[in-house]
């Protein structure tokens, strides 16, 4: 049995940020996708209204109620504040780009400490070896 690459990604939202609870599923992006959106084809990339698009087209899920505690549907996405999908929007090009901001390192990280090899001793180049 193979591996399936994932078709899904999850967006969070750490502690202390305004849509903390917000749990978002949308469907990954294909690399020839990515590069025509951002343009890194050669191309212009997609304007704001082809962004917004491609967005909605690519939602899956997500836990969004209303004020009453009502579940709100993805095919209400278009109705929602425009701040919140441009929020979720930065979310996903993050998470298709690298890791997004709640996926933070675990504890055991060195953070970018120096390696614990020793360094490799140089011994500089005399000139006929550098030309």
């Amino acid at each position: 049995m193979g591996f399936r690459e994932p078709s899904t990604i999850t967006l969070t939202f750490e502690a202390g940020d305004e849509y903390n609870g917000l749990e978002v599923r949308m469907r990954s992006m294909s690399i020839a996708d990515w590069l025509q959106a951002s343009g890194l084809d050669g191309g212009d990339g997609d304007n704001a209204a082809a962004t917004i698009k491609r967005f909605y087209t690519h939602l899956v899920s997500w836990n969004l109620e209303d004020a009453d505690g009502q579940p709100i549907p993805v095919a209400e996405a278009p109705n929602r504040d425009s701040r919140l999908i441009r929020r979720l929007n930065n979310a996903w090009m993050e998470a298709l780009t690298g890791v997004h901001k709640a996926d933070p390192l675990p504890e055991t990280s060195p953070s970018g400490e120096t390696s614990p090899a020793p360094a490799i001793p140089m011994a500089p180049l005399s000139e006929s070896q550098a030309s």
